[in-house]
């Protein structure tokens, strides 16, 4: 991760809740500790990890690199879940059109 990335990212978790107050408030912050770090006024590299789960709770580190597939299958499920029955079926259904090979192969 580049730092311009965890500054966007701190940008569009302030966005996503409404302002620099709130995240403060849902990540037990002060307000202006998330302007210092959000305008780059502390460094990221002396930004600790009990600060960094405090901003991104569900934030996950790969260590090694090797769960890159298991993130992207958690995003795909937590997707699926957040669909209702009807709208799962079509999905499948369209896997199932599209790739009949794989869709055999997986059930074979």
């Amino acid at each position: 991760m580049k730092d311009n990335d965890f500054i966007n990212a701190i940008r569009e978790s302030i966005k996503r809740v409404g302002s620099e107050v709130k995240l403060g408030k849902t990540s037990g912050l002060k307000q202006p500790d998330i302007n210092r770090i959000k305008n780059c006024k502390v460094p990221i590299n002396n930004i600790t990890i009990g600060t960094l789960r405090k901003l991104f709770p569900d934030m996950q580190i790969d260590f090694f690199g090797t769960g890159g597939r298991r993130g992207c299958r958690a995003q795909i499920t937590q997707m699926l879940n957040s669909l209702t029955e009807q709208e799962r079926n079509e999905i499948m259904l369209a896997i199932a059109v599209a790739y009949p090979h794989v869709v055999k192969k997986k059930f074979n």
